[in-house]
């Protein structure tokens, strides 16, 4: 069974649909998959964007579908706009090449203000700015 994990911040648990603001998405030719925008931090005072750059390492699939789409085509919960998807079906079933250890590939769901990301990489860094 899959199990979604929210992923811990340095802002903690990045949650709800205007908590992430894509600006730029970029895949370059060693297949890492790098997004930046804003997140959206919310004071008792005002909201506060915080810039950020989010690189996935060794990419070797991704899907984007429009957010409200994919609540359509998908009935998994949402428990934080970044998470980590344990025993996922979609990694499971990929037929990645014989010489890349599976084991090392783990599936991560973006939930950004106007499209839903899922990926397939061995690892993430994020940078705060």
């Amino acid at each position: 069974m899959q199990k979604f994990i929210p992923i811990e911040t340095p802002l903690g648990i990045l949650q709800g649909r205007d908590c992430i603001y894509l600006d730029d998405l970029n895949q370059n030719q060693y297949n890492y998959l790098t997004f930046k925008g804003e997140f959206s931090t919310y004071s008792i005072e005002e909201p506060h964007f915080l810039p950020y750059t989010l690189t996935f390492r060794s990419c070797i699939s991704y899907f984007a579908c429009e957010l409200d789409t994919y609540f359509n085509l998908s009935k998994a919960p949402v428990k934080a706009s970044f998470v980590l998807i344990e025993n996922s079906k979609w990694l499971k079933k990929l037929p990645i090449r014989e010489d890349y250890p599976k084991s090392h590939y783990k599936h991560y769901r973006i939930y950004t203000y106007d499209v839903v990301y899922d990926i397939i990489a061995t690892g993430y860094e994020l940078k705060l700015e």
